[in-house]
């Protein structure tokens, strides 16, 4: 089977892995910085101190909102390793599932 255009490592699965490790550090990142800026302004305005912030840990909408949350954050760190390459969509659309892996891309 011919391999997909980024393919860095000789197992695909590491190749995936390293995706999925990339993804998850960009959006680890991200949510710091924004949470950081968030809490300051909150703080610096005096709008909320932190034993309010703590007491969101008990509120329904927001265990809900986090729940909803989590099953997409792990949809999209999976990915990755979940779901096919696109070039293996590709071929599986001109060939179908059981193709012969000797065919050319």
């Amino acid at each position: 089977m011919t391999l997909p255009k980024h393919q860095y490592f000789e197992d695909p699965a590491i190749t995936r892995l390293m995706g999925m490790m990339v993804a998850l550090a960009g959006e680890v990142f991200v949510l710091k910085a924004k949470n950081e800026r968030l809490e300051r302004a909150l703080k610096k305005k005096k709008v909320l101190g932190g034993k309010a912030l703590k007491a969101l840990d008990q509120d329904k909408d927001m265990q809900a909102w986090l729940l909803k949350e989590r099953e997409e954050f792990a949809k999209y760190l999976l990915g990755p390793i979940l779901e096919p390459d696109v070039a293996q969509l590709r071929r599986e659309e001109l060939f179908g599932n059981k193709a012969d892996d000797r065919l050319p891309m």
